[in-house]
């Protein structure tokens, strides 16, 4: 009960924005072909973000007031993501003399390359700052959503709108880089789909839990001395500031109230108030519902895109393929040695 009703602090938007800037990183290296020429560079823009992305979460987190937090969520991960792409262009040079300098490449359409370190450098800022505007709109919308989170659910609830949100970027991802760029986005998709998961069982728990709450406050007796919890108008405790909703956009119509049964208990006519409720059982676990839909289909969206990657990725279908006909012509060798 306590786990359901306990307030808390607010959710932290860390590990979302994590995921959501690994997938942007790793589908803004695709675009400038990083991994083609270097996979030391691509790794060291995977890890770098990863980093960058759990500071500034972290950073933005702690700050309490509204504008400084907005403008901390645009300007950091912008600056950390020009910094990152200069880390990257560096990683790359460096790669490109490891070879002797055989190969010179450009970027930017041509405006630069390899041969000129120092414009070579400068554009990483550009190349690294323009997808971290990306992760940069992600943090406000997520900063901003915290705002209107005040219900004990607060933590499911944006768990399943933005880690789910960046599992979805993640499975798209899967359907458009090359096979050596898979591994980041594939682990992208399982933490979100596990993230996904713990939030659908708590929430179902959440609904065990509210559907014995008004068993007890609208059934028999023996429901009422089993759950010892009654629903009373919210009038009653207004004045209560520790009191928040169950589910967040349930409303606060009644509040669900503690009522001590032991026979003899001088507590038995207090009533401890302990969350806010709807005025019925289906208006307080309506919204519950509706997000352990939307859990699903987030989870489908990505299983759907991880499968249809399986198709659009010539190195992993012939993997399979191969591994297919390995395994017939290993049963067919298997079944002619024992016929012999």
């Amino acid at each position: 009960m306590q786990a359901f009703t306990r307030i808390g602090a607010a959710p932290r938007p860390t590990f979302p924005l994590a995921l959501a800037s690994v997938s942007v990183a790793v589908l803004a290296m695709h675009a400038d072909l990083v991994a083609k020429y270097s996979l030391e560079a691509f790794w060291v823009g995977v890890v770098a973000t990863a980093g960058l992305a759990i500071g500034v979460g972290r950073i933005v987190s702690g700050i309490p007031a509204a504008r400084p937090r907005m403008a901390a969520a645009l300007v950091l991960p912008t600056v950390g993501g020009a910094l990152v792409g200069v880390l990257v262009q560096a990683t790359v040079l460096v790669s490109l003399r490891d070879l002797g300098g055989a190969m010179a490449i450009k970027d930017l359409g041509g405006l630069v390359d390899s041969t000129e370190p120092v414009s070579w450098l400068a554009a990483g800022l550009l190349l690294g700052a323009l997808p971290a505007l990306a992760v940069s709109v992600f943090l406000m919308l997520s900063a901003r959503a915290l705002k209107g989170l005040v219900g004990s659910d607060a933590a499911e609830g944006f768990n399943v709108a933005f880690t789910g949100g960046a599992g979805v970027l993640a499975a798209v991802g899967l359907l458009l880089v090359e096979p050596w760029e898979l591994p980041p986005l594939l682990a992208v998709c399982v933490l979100a789909s596990v993230s996904m998961l713990v939030s659908f069982l708590v929430d179902g728990a959440r609904l065990r839990f509210l559907s014995e709450v008004w068993a007890g406050a609208t059934g028999g007796g023996e429901n009422h001395t089993r759950s010892a919890y009654e629903v009373v108008p919210a009038d009653r405790f207004m004045h209560d500031p520790s009191l928040a909703p169950i589910v967040t956009k349930a409303g606060a119509v009644s509040v669900l109230v503690r009522v001590d049964r032991r026979v003899g208990s001088y507590r038995a006519s207090a009533a401890e108030p302990i969350a806010l409720l709807a005025d019925t059982e289906a208006a307080t676990t309506r919204p519950l519902r509706r997000r352990r839909a939307a859990t699903v289909a987030v989870v489908a969206m990505m299983m759907t895109f991880g499968g249809l990657s399986v198709l659009t990725q010539p190195a992993i279908s012939a993997a399979l393929g191969a591994d297919t006909l390995t395994g017939r012509a290993s049963t067919s060798a298997h079944g002619l040695l024992f016929a012999d």
